[in-house]
């Protein structure tokens, strides 16, 4: 059974895929503006003063609104880089930073021109999801990027930094996904509809 996984998740992923890059810039925007609301409620995110979001790019649910506003109240936010020295490792730095497009043709900070944090040096991650189900289980682009930099939440301590919030949008949902271990557990999923705790 374990030999259809590959094809399941590369079928679910392309079909989510599809269904993000259908929305119009306004359904962007409305979920893009819910999204914020649900965010910026979470005690987690009163207690944050380090947040990684993203840039959204292929249709995922954008965190720029939520970005704006956690700026405005005075959090610090950074954008992920793949780190030079890591192989499939993101390190982070300033929001507003210095970008370069880096090889996949995604904006990112410079590493020679900002000052780069390490994943443990974050209270809360927003990542983006292709799926996801209410257990947790998600799927992401397929490269593992945040996987192996937060791999060290997997040692059992949860209570360490950061929390790991997945995002996307209310229909990414399937029933269940299978999870593999080295899948990095989420501490919850947000969606423009609703917060689902995980961890």
């Amino acid at each position: 059974m374990n030999i259809n996984i590959p094809q399941e998740r590369d079928s679910i992923r392309q079909h989510m895929r599809q269904l993000r890059m259908s929305l119009s810039p306004q359904q962007q925007l409305l979920a893009s503006r819910k999204l914020s609301q649900l965010l910026m409620s979470q005690p987690w995110f009163q207690r944050a003063h380090n947040i990684a979001i993203y840039l959204a790019h292929d249709g995922e649910i954008d965190p720029r609104v939520f970005a704006d506003k956690a700026l405005h109240r005075k959090k610090l936010c950074h954008l992920p880089s793949l780190h030079p020295l890591k192989q499939n490792h993101l390190w982070f730095a300033d929001y507003d930073g210095p970008r370069i497009n880096n090889k996949y043709g995604i904006a990112e900070p410079d590493p020679k021109r900002n000052q780069m944090l390490n994943g443990n040096q974050l209270d809360v991650v927003l990542l983006p999801l292709v799926a996801f189900d209410e257990q947790g289980g998600r799927l992401g682009m397929g490269g593992g990027f945040y996987d192996r930099t937060f791999a060290f939440l997997n040692n059992g301590k949860r209570a360490q930094k950061p929390k790991l919030i997945g995002l996307a949008h209310h229909f990414q949902q399937v029933a269940q996904l299978p999870v593999e271990n080295w899948d990095v557990a989420l501490d919850a999923i947000v969606t423009d509809e609703k917060v689902i705790p995980i961890f």
